[in-house]
């Protein structure tokens, strides 16, 4: 198929390169790539259009990420002229019959004439044009509001989830009122005379790799039951555009904070909840033990990952992004994290920085 495909650019958009997708595959491989800004403004001539594509995805993959679904309309235009149509047969015959007799004659002439002309013309003229106005698309953002509750009389209660996804509770007196950070719209209490005020933004989570929750509720322009997020994985690799369903929360572990891409919708809306950390910061021995290493010191910083407690399989890195993990010996060695107030560890750490289950004990 043959599409001409013209497309509106703001003023100052920084859209393209560009790349198109047929709905034929469920927009996975692109039939044109690299295609510039300038040529879809001008009208690109798309030659290689899977056949029955009905529509056609045009997708950024340069600093803006954001797609637009084109369908493809079909305005068809028949027209059919036709001449009249004459016949005219003619014959020629000899006299059929001639009779003479003594005192008379008799003739018969017959003549037929017929001439047939017929002259048939059809045209058809079939036009495709397709035009589509840019889709607006909403990216949401970790939401995690701070709140203040206060009562007028008595005691009373309040109720929430927390910025890492756990339940919260608090009490309110008169002369104490209640401060907390909650995910956004969930305080709530059953007790009367009290009020809960949203105060504004929470500080950010300090930066790193956390578990983050995409729960999407508003699909896609153009692609029913689906919305696409973009985060930073923990390794510093950008995902951008990953499908995933409405209705169906997924996590990811994703980095927070700084200068990386935030966790968003690039297309359709949705919560974004912040969950524990996916790697934890800690502090390790430089060298290891034949067997206990709870006696060595640990002066090295170190980051683990998985939430909670330290288990069998995690893997004990270098850097926060995870791109360099410890190379252990086979031997102990002594570690703890940063938040266990004073728990620490002996454990083998195999060649592939992972933390082996034998011998796996709490100093």
């Amino acid at each position: 198929m043959t599409v001409l495909i013209t497309l509106t650019i703001p003023p100052g958009g920084d859209a393209g390169p560009f790349n198109l997708l047929s709905d034929t595959d469920g927009y996975v491989l692109p039939f044109a790539t690299g295609i510039s800004a300038l040529a879809l403004t001008t009208g690109f001539l798309a030659t290689n259009v899977p056949p029955g594509t009905t529509i056609i995805r045009v997708i950024s993959t340069g600093v803006c990420t954001n797609y637009i679904d084109i369908p493809i309309n079909l305005i068809t235009t028949t027209t059919t002229t036709s001449s009249s149509s004459t016949t005219t047969t003619t014959t020629t015959a000899e006299p059929t019959t001639t009779t003479t007799s003594s005192s008379s004659t008799s003739t018969s002439t017959s003549t037929s004439t017929s001439t047939s002309t017929s002259t048939s013309t059809s045209t058809s003229t079939t036009t495709s044009t397709t035009t589509a106005e840019p889709t607006t698309t909403t990216t949401t953002t970790l939401a995690c509001i701070a709140y203040s509750a206060t009562i007028s009389t008595g005691i009373g209660n309040v109720s929430w989830i927390e910025c890492n996804g756990d339940p919260g509770f608090g009490e309110v007196t008169v002369i104490e009122p209640l401060s907390f950070c909650a995910q956004e719209g969930t305080p709530t209490s059953s007790t009367p005379n009290i009020t809960i005020t949203d105060e504004g933004s929470c500080t950010s989570p300090p930066e790193g790799c956390y578990s983050v929750t995409f729960n999407p509720d508003s699909e896609c322009p153009g692609d029913p039951g689906h919305v696409t997020i973009s985060y930073t994985e923990c390794d510093g690799t950008q995902v951008i555009g990953e499908v995933i369903n409405t209705g169906a929360g997924v996590t990811r572990c994703a980095l927070v904070g700084g200068a990386e891409l935030q966790p968003g919708y690039v297309c359709g809306t949705g919560t974004i909840s912040l969950g524990a950390p996916c790697i934890q910061l800690g502090l390790i021995s430089s060298v290891s033990a034949p067997s206990d290493a709870c006696p060595l010191p640990m002066p090295t910083n170190c980051w683990i990952s998985g939430t909670g407690s330290p288990n069998a399989g995690d893997v004990i890195y270098l850097d926060a992004a995870m791109t360099t993990y410890l190379i252990g010996d086979g031997g102990y060695y002594h570690f703890e994290l940063a938040i266990s107030s004073g728990v620490t560890y002996s454990a083998i750490v195999n060649t592939l920085g992972a933390i082996e289950s034998f011998g796996f004990t709490i100093c």
